[in-house]
């Protein structure tokens, strides 16, 4: 006869492998979160985020955070063998999916030509603010916008002896862009296609954790005597 409610259980399940692909499942989550994270911290002090704006990098910290936090809570579900964990990391997930598969949906399907929003950009830099397309130009080794002749910084930039940079920055500016947004997208896909599946796992851990309940339950003496049934 079971000593305890947690061997009853594991005796109960002995494939084992579920539980322990939902904690890896939710590990991937969680880093991939802790990417998001730091991505959108970065992207706050990065120069290049005048021509992104704010809104993607505030919104990849708060995604970043929850996903960190509720794959966290999915583990710990998971090693305690928690029901009550469960139900609370299931609901909090299946909210986060949801919105996840909005938010690529808004990446995927924003418009690729932006050469009109970042060369308005460029121009209000190069009426308030030339330092930063000095430094642009020399971190991307090119001269003006979208030739060395359209507001270079300085005016002679693709013939000065210590840049001669002759190609314009819009082509690696949009290159630099695409690329993030691409690996934006492969992380995000990665990550809700582990949270679905860890989803999955988890309301299956459930349906198993409430069955070995019921049993234990039925089991003369031992309900009283198991802590965890009586929390």
């Amino acid at each position: 006869m079971a000593t305890g409610f947690r061997d009853y259980l594991n005796r109960f399940n002995e494939d084992k492998w579920l539980r322990i692909t939902h904690i890896l499942l939710n590990a991937v989550a969680a880093t991939a979160g802790i990417f998001f994270l730091v991505a959108g911290i970065v992207d706050l002090y990065n120069v290049y985020e005048v021509f992104g704006g704010k809104t993607l990098p505030i919104l990849y910290i708060i995604i970043g955070a929850l996903v960190t936090f509720i794959s966290l809570v999915g583990i710990v579900g998971s090693a305690k063998e928690s029901q009550y964990i469960f139900g609370t990391y299931s609901g909090l997930l299946a909210l986060l999916v949801i919105v996840q598969i909005i938010g690529l949906m808004v990446v995927w399907l924003r418009p690729l030509d932006i050469e009109d929003k970042f060369s308005n950009v460029w121009e209000k830099l190069y009426e308030d603010d030339q330092d930063t397309i000095r430094y642009i130009e020399k971190d991307l080794k090119c001269c003006g916008f979208k030739s060395p002749v359209d507001m270079p910084v300085p005016a002679h930039c693709s013939v000065k002896k210590h840049y001669g940079f002759t190609t314009g920055c819009l082509e690696p500016l949009e290159h630099q862009w695409n690329t993030r947004r691409h690996s934006i997208l492969w992380v995000g896909f990665a990550m809700v296609s582990a949270q679905i599946v860890a989803l999955l796992m988890g309301a299956e851990l459930v349906r198993r954790f409430k069955r070995a309940r019921e049993g234990y339950q039925r089991v003369p003496g031992q309900a009283e005597r198991s802590p965890l049934l009586r929390t």
